[in-house]
């Protein structure tokens, strides 16, 4: 998990959250590349709301994190590292249960996105539980 916003973190936020808005004109980070990576954050941001998710996201210029970005920053950095298990363990706690294909879809486009503009995230630390010994049932299976 992100504790610590590292340093393209904060620009990718001020990214976001200028995706949230209508007017995206305003940003000064302007290149094709952050430009496609805020439409497709401004895309995930739109399912989610269309979904029933309502995002909690900070004021433009605002250093510190809501915990609703932290959550999509590690979203992002799970797609960015190819860690499944922490991609969808981060999707789920986002979306509030299980993501359909276009949620997870547009979740790893928005993190792409965000990866050719340059901006790439450490790989998530998401605790796992230790794999039962051989032969032993997980307590309690995920289906």
């Amino acid at each position: 998990m992100i504790k610590a916003l590292e340093s393209g973190a904060q620009l990718a936020l001020h990214a976001m959250r200028r995706a949230a808005l209508q007017d995206g004109k305003s940003c000064p980070v302007r290149t094709e590349k952050v430009i496609s990576a805020q439409l497709r954050m401004r895309d995930f941001a739109n399912m989610l709301l269309n979904d029933g998710r309502h995002l909690n996201l900070g004021a433009i210029g605002e250093l510190e994190a809501t915990p609703d970005e932290r959550s999509l920053l590690n979203v992002l950095s799970a797609a960015q590292h190819h860690d499944q298990e922490a991609f969808i363990a981060a999707l789920r706690w986002l979306v509030g249960r299980e993501p359909n294909d276009n949620i997870r879809d547009t979740a790893r486009l928005a993190a792409f996105a965000f990866s050719e503009a340059g901006w790439t995230w450490g790989a998530p630390n998401v605790p796992r539980a230790p794999e039962p010994p051989y032969g032993m049932k997980a307590v309690r299976p995920v289906e």
